[in-house]
Order: structure tokens, then sequence, then C-alpha cells
């Protein structure tokens, strides 16, 4: 990674917001060094994750979902279900296919009844490079199911990414040109209320996050 993207990145990371881990994906395959913090806004429970305090409410957020034709989808799963969400991009040489592989780890280690309520979203920070086509077989590599999210208008973007407290940034460069993205590396669980219940942040387990997504499902079964 060149200079001017080792400057835009650490730029990046040195503003990120407290329990955002920021990471830059360069194009060369490298990482920029990420910050993550929590505060007061969030509080631990028995869950793994980060808890906010207050929620996130994104239930009015709604993005074109490639899997549906490009129909406006909702961050609200059905009741009784969860939707994972993630704001990343597919040239990421390594926090987003971890990301996914760790989530698919988990869902796997579910029983089936659990696992077919959970649901997964991808939003591409990235819409450059990840046509439909790309950010679709993205996602099949990883989860038999799953909704990729993607929008060309950038204003339709960042009302969205805004709502979950997403970050990044994309170097200038010139058509064809290789190029880094910073971005805000936290998987978002979001109830059938449109509220963020829970936030992992990169590097949270598999197993941790099953064990989250078991009780999450389970307190919905008694509710």
């Amino acid at each position: 990674m060149d200079s001017r993207s080792r400057r835009t990145l650490r730029a990046l990371a040195a503003g990120a917001a407290a329990l955002l881990l920021v990471a830059g994906c360069g194009s060369d395959g490298s990482s920029a060094d990420g910050a993550s913090a929590t505060t007061a806004t969030t509080t631990p429970s028995s869950l793994a994750g980060y808890v906010r305090e207050p929620s996130l409410q994104v239930g009015d957020v709604a993005l074109p979902d490639v899997s549906a034709g490009g129909a406006p989808m909702a961050m609200r799963p059905p009741e009784g279900e969860l939707l994972l969400v993630y704001f990343g991009y597919t040239s990421c040489p390594d926090i987003c296919p971890t990301t996914m592989s760790d989530i698919r780890v988990a869902l796997e280690s579910l029983p089936p009844e659990l696992a077919e309520r959970v649901s997964v979203a991808m939003v591409t920070v990235d819409p450059e490079r990840d046509t439909d086509e790309v950010l679709s077989g993205y996602l099949e590599h990883f989860f038999d199911r799953a909704h990729p999210l993607r929008t060309d208008d950038p204003a339709e973007l960042a009302a969205a990414a805004q709502a979950f407290t997403v970050q990044w940034e994309i170097e200038e460069h010139e058509p064809g040109e290789a190029y880094a993205v910073g971005h805000t590396s936290v998987t978002f669980v979001v109830d059938e209320t449109g509220t963020v219940v829970v936030e992992w942040p990169f590097g949270v387990r598999s197993k941790d996050m099953a064990s989250d997504l078991t009780l999450l499902l389970s307190e919905r079964e008694r509710s």
C-alpha cells in the first residue's frame, strides 16, 4: 500500500466513532490499523456482543435486494426471526471474508430449526466494483441463502449507513485504478421491530455468535 493509501486509512481509523472497528483493506492485500472502543453508550450483558443504549432503530431503512430483482428490502426480519446486517465489499482481502466465514460457521453450529430463523444481508460500500453479479456470487460462496444489498445512489447508501452508525471511505482513484477502502467492521443483529439488539465487532468468535443467536431466538419463543 502506498503512502497516500496509508494516510487515508489512518485518518479514517483515527476518526472512528466509539464501538466501531474501522478496517482498511487495500488492493494489495494489506490491512490498515483498526481502532475499537466502548463508551457509556454501550453496556455489557449476557450476550457476547455489545448492547447499545439506546439501541439503534433501523426498521425504516430499506435498500435494493439483488436477490429479489432490486426490490427494496426493509431492515427488519419476519416476526420471531433475526437479520444479520454487515456493510463491506467483496474485494476486501481479509476482514470481510473472515466475518462472512465466522457467521457461516456460527449458523452451521445451530440446530436447523434455529438457523432457518436467521437471515444474512451484506450491504456493499463499493458498488463500483461490486456489481449485482459479483455481490451475489460472493455471498453464494458463504451461504445457501442471503440478501446482497446494493445501490448506485450515494445518498441512499449514506442514509442507510448513518442509521447503522457505519463509516466508510474510498480512496480517490482514476477509472480502472486499484484503490483502498476503509469501513466499519461490525455485524448488526436486528430483530423484527427493526431494533439492533446486539453488535458484533470484528473478532467475535463464531461460538459466541452462535450463543448470542441461541439466546435471542429462545427469548422470542418465550415471548
